[in-house]
């Protein structure tokens, strides 16, 4: 039984909540016993990723909704406007943290309960690995911009937490400073990975063109055409796991109707093999050959 990009995009927004209640009881518990700033920025993220993966879930919920009359081109959108969000409430998040471990930074403090956090922390890195694996996956599968950027987060995530981990280590050999230093590299790999997500969101919200190797992919197909006579006014652009593109065909003059559309069949069917989500609009123009 073939499972729908909908569905595939919908169990992973639900296993990413899933997961991030886990981690923030998990974490929580771990962060009350030993203190610890490494433990707390984690436990941050974790609170922070069950919001933006609820926001996900109604988003995607969404995007998957067929075109309307209101809505010609769909809802895709939706995900570009949702992993926006998320973006936002990562970076308000990150300086709030980067407040708390500065101080903790400069006024270093004994970290208890080493053991049992170390465990905690064990057990969130197999979840989230699991999670990843599970999100690429069903990414290749779908291009979905709000999983894409969900799995992003979580695979700074896996490194977050095996730096806690280190983190905890350095405490149980008496090197407190290096708590509260791991809490500030998580913080600006959050800031970093907010900046790369806001940055595909806005280009998405702002009809940014595809990859170039689209427009060159049409190209090369048209010259390996003897029918069509060129191209011109290639537009790309994608919203939500679709890519759009429009391109104008130049036939003689003279060709038969039905020759000009066959070839026009033809480039969107080899469009649709390289990109099988793509909506592809093609406008056939006529060109007078005679001298």
């Amino acid at each position: 039984m073939v499972i729908s990009d909908s569905k595939l995009t919908q169990s992973a927004a639900i296993l990413s909540i899933a997961v991030a209640a886990s981690l923030i009881i998990l974490k929580g518990f771990a962060w009350i016993n030993s203190e610890s700033s490494s433990v707390l920025a984690s436990f941050a993220d974790s609170s922070l990723d069950i919001i933006v993966s609820f926001i996900n879930f109604f988003a995607i919920r969404f995007a998957f909704a067929p075109a309307d009359k209101e809505h010609p081109f769909g809802h895709g959108k939706a995900e570009s406007l949702a992993a926006l969000m998320q973006s936002a409430f990562i970076a308000g998040s990150a300086f709030v943290l980067l407040l708390h471990s500065s101080e903790r930074f400069v006024h270093p403090q004994e970290v208890q309960s080493i053991e049992s956090a170390s465990w905690v922390m064990l057990i969130s890195l197999g979840l989230t690995i699991g999670l990843v694996f599970y999100q690429m996956w069903v990414y290749k599968r779908t291009h979905s911009l709000a999983i894409k950027a969900d799995s992003a987060h979580y695979f700074g995530d896996i490194l977050a937490n095996i730096a806690v981990l280190g983190a905890l280590f350095s405490a149980h050999i008496g090197i407190f400073w290096i708590d509260p230093l791991v809490a500030i590299l998580i913080v600006l790999t959050l800031l970093k990975s907010a900046y790369g997500i806001a940055v595909e969101s806005v280009n998405m919200l702002m009809d940014h063109a595809l990859d170039p190797e689209v427009v060159e992919t049409i190209e090369s197909l048209v010259k390996q055409n003897e029918h069509i006579l060129g191209c011109h006014d290639i537009r790309t652009r994608q919203s939500g796991n679709i890519q759009f593109i429009q391109v104008h065909l130049d036939f003689d003059a003279l060709q038969p109707l039905y020759i000009v559309h066959e070839q026009g069949e033809w480039l969107t069917e080899q469009l649709l093999v390289r990109y099988p989500r793509a909506d592809i609009l093609v406008h056939h123009d006529p060109v007078s050959t005679c001298e």
